[in-house]
């Protein structure tokens, strides 16, 4: 049971970073597109930073159905196109269930001055549904390249062959996703209601308050949970009530701003403060873990690493949109999300501890326009200066520890050795590689391997050709090592791994084409 939960886990893993590949091209992009909006340039040029940042916010706010058809395809160990328009079918699907099911029981949360944010439901794709985020697309995505990995081979009789194959998979999976829509109309606002329980903890706890509520902010991004925690405290009388020049603002957002409205008259910031100060994490935060990942990476993948992590690093640190460089590591080891998300409380709960009274709820630009409007004396941005500059080397250090001492495979940390059957612990750290491909690499591989009738599964991750033999003694390891492009060779019962480096997609295509196996 431990072997095939790992097992799984690796290959959810490995099936999650498709869409986070192109989650660094959207940072990017976004990353340019903060740059042409910048207050000095031309309108023209503001006006296609604009446009361009609405295209990547689409798929930003849309990372749910990413995620979904991106691991069932990847996951589906045969037909992988039909696995993932199930999988996209399946999504909404949900989407209308679980939406009729609220309204048919009148559970639609109404919406408020912030819209829906803080109810527990959000609009995905037009729908009004329980907001699961992009923890919604991962369940979807996994149900249903589970079902259609163990039913998409069976066939009928011939007058109803038509439902057989991946249509039956399809079958299957209509009552098994109104059963989880309709579930998690009543599962989700429990989580939920553990959230709000969460809140009240919060206001009364003092400095460890701050701790949980900075804690939970970001340790809850995955699931989408935390928009029940900042949300309601940043914008509804949760977060606290403050009247300033004759007029009642509640939430720590609103009632910062009323202060730089009415700066004249403000001799200290409102205590509800320490509830806008995530940003904290998104400017010095993203910086170290940024380098930490960059530095940890081989030497000869850390150029191809530099240009996934370098726009995320940027676009987080700027703009404060982190999920591109979250998702780079979070699946790679969850140990470091749970690090990255206690050192966030730590330095938020050391901010507020030692005076700081800065407003920072999203990126750098937009703390130094809003911080700046008011005295230095009062929101001693100094204070963050120094708190960042000694938390970001604590960061980086702890990242880069973490990272070597349990060997953990973020981007760039997949091993490489010329040649040689090894095992991990054999592979020294700055092994020579190999870069170029002989063009009769394809057909070695799957020599190799068995031939075509061995091979059960091949998928691959950063930098591994990742293969499923059927029988392991038909594999022919002294053929493996004589491929050009292959940097080692790891045997694991039936699993067999054969390192290629950053180009390892395209070799797995090349030799999928070659088998007429199917992606």
């Amino acid at each position: 049971m431990g072997e095939t939960m790992k097992n799984s886990m690796q290959k959810f893993s490995r099936s999650a970073i498709l869409p986070i590949k192109f989650m660094a091209v959207m940072g990017l992009f976004l990353a340019f597109s903060v740059i042409l909006q910048l207050e000095f340039m031309p309108e023209i040029i503001q006006t296609f930073g604009t446009l361009i940042k609405t295209m990547m916010d689409a798929m930003l706010n849309n990372l749910a159905i990413i995620f979904c058809v991106g691991i069932a395809s990847s996951m589906a160990d045969k037909k992988k196109v039909e696995a993932g328009l199930i999988s996209l079918i399946a999504f909404l699907f949900f989407l209308a269930a679980n939406n009729a099911w609220l309204d048919l029981n009148n559970m639609l949360a109404e919406t408020g001055e912030m819209g829906l944010f803080g109810t527990g439901q959000g609009m995905v794709l037009g729908f009004q549904v329980v907001d699961m985020n992009v923890f919604l697309g991962m369940l979807i995505g996994c149900v249903v390249a589970y079902v259609h990995n163990k039913y998409s081979d069976k066939e009928f009789v011939d007058f109803l062959s038509i439902y057989g194959g991946s249509r039956f998979t399809f079958i299957i999976l209509i009552p098994v996703i109104l059963i989880l829509a309709i579930a998690m109309c009543y599962i989700w606002p429990v989580v939920n209601g553990w959230i709000g329980s969460l809140s009240n903890v919060i206001l009364t706890a003092g400095l460890f308050g701050v701790f949980l509520y900075a804690f939970g902010n970001r340790f809850l991004i995955p699931t989408g949970l935390h928009h029940l925690l900042w949300m309601p405290f940043c914008f509804t009388a949760l977060g606290g009530t403050a009247e300033i020049n004759g007029q009642v603002y509640n939430g720590a957002a609103n009632i910062f701003y009323a202060e730089m409205a009415n700066v004249g008259t403000i001799t200290s910031l409102d205590s509800s403060l320490r509830f806008a100060t995530f940003g904290f994490v998104k400017i010095f935060g993203s910086i170290a873990v940024g380098l930490a990942l960059i530095h940890s990476a081989r030497k000869e993948n850390r150029e191809e690493v530099k240009g996934m992590i370098l726009p995320s690093m940027f676009v987080g640190s700027v703009a404060g949109i982190t999920e591109p460089l979250d998702f780079s590591f979070l699946f790679a080891s969850p140990l470091l999300w749970l690090v990255h998300s206690l050192l966030t409380a730590t330095s938020e709960v050391i901010l507020w501890a030692i005076g700081a009274r800065t407003y920072m709820l999203y990126g750098l630009i937009d703390t130094v326009i809003s911080n700046a409007v008011l005295p230095p004396g009062l929101t001693k941005f100094y204070l963050v200066i120094i708190v960042g500059l000694i938390m970001g080397v604590i960061w980086y250090f702890t990242f880069m520890f973490l990272i070597k001492k349990f060997d953990l495979k973020t981007p760039g940390r997949e091993v490489v050795l010329e040649t040689g059957v090894v095992q991990l612990s054999e592979i020294p750290e700055d092994e020579h590689i190999v870069e170029e491909t002989a063009p009769d690499d394809i057909s070695l591989v799957i020599q190799g391997l068995g031939g075509k009738d061995n091979i059960q599964t091949i998928t691959n991750c950063f930098t591994r050709l990742r293969v499923t033999v059927v029988a392991v003694d038909q594999v022919d390891a002294p053929t493996l090592e004589k491929i050009s492009a292959q940097k080692g060779v790891i045997l694991n019962g039936n699993n067999v791994q054969v390192i290629i480096g950053m180009g390892v997609q395209q070799f797995k295509e090349e030799v999928c084409d070659t088998l007429g196996i199917e992606e």
